[in-house]
């Protein structure tokens, strides 16, 4: 089976900010713009559903694996979550373990959180393929979009680009909602094949 590698971008619409690992790598060691902060996305964290559907559509369609999964039951914690301390919760932490060599960088950890008892209501959100203020959108690269696009087929997600290859030749995408909603572009670029040669992520020290 051809493991399907990814690295993660996030842009947060509301906010307007686009986080650039290029950006922050033309900025001096421990300064930001103008002397600020330098922040890098480590984690996005998702609330869902059901968080065992949505483990199988990253790790079976998309090609992350489970780092974690546990049950959260410190008082602490589902109070900084905006809990009472009798709701049941649920986190799983998925990664790659792979890079993408050409850009130098590891991909971001995808968190996934449920909540019950009772279950949270669902988050009302645009139809059809239109965007929302306020909406997150990921972008993900691939190394084999057909076989992404058979597997997202095979577990009926909501494709709202089938694939699409650009004007230039360059790369091919395809837009999906993953189960809850959330808006994925998933791009292949053929002509960077080379250069996105994916290796095994070397061991922490």
């Amino acid at each position: 089976m051809q493991t399907i590698i990814f690295r993660l971008g996030l842009i947060f619409w509301m906010a307007g900010i686009t986080l650039s690992g290029q950006v922050l790598a033309q900025t001096a060691p421990d300064q930001g713009a103008a002397g600020g902060a330098v922040s890098v996305m480590s984690r996005m964290t998702m609330v869902v559903a059901d968080i065992e559907v949505s483990k199988r559509f990253y790790t079976y369609a998309l090609g992350y694996e489970a780092l974690s999964d546990n049950v959260i039951t410190n008082p602490i914690v589902k109070t900084q979550m905006g809990l009472s301390p009798e709701r049941t919760v649920r986190f799983a932490v998925l990664r790659s373990s792979h890079m993408i060599a050409g850009k130098k960088r590891e991909g971001a950890q995808l968190g996934l959180i449920q909540v019950g008892n009772p279950a949270l209501p669902v988050m009302k959100r645009p139809a059809g393929a239109d965007l929302a203020a306020g909406e997150a959108m990921m972008a993900m690269r691939t190394t084999d979009i057909k076989l992404v696009y058979a597997r997202l087929k095979e577990l009926k997600a909501r494709i709202l680009l089938e694939p699409m290859v650009s004007p230039d030749g360059r790369e091919t995408e395809l837009v999906v909602h993953d189960p809850d909603g959330v808006r994925i572009h998933v791009v292949q670029r053929p002509d960077r094949e080379v250069a996105d040669q994916l290796v095994m992520e070397q061991p922490r020290q």
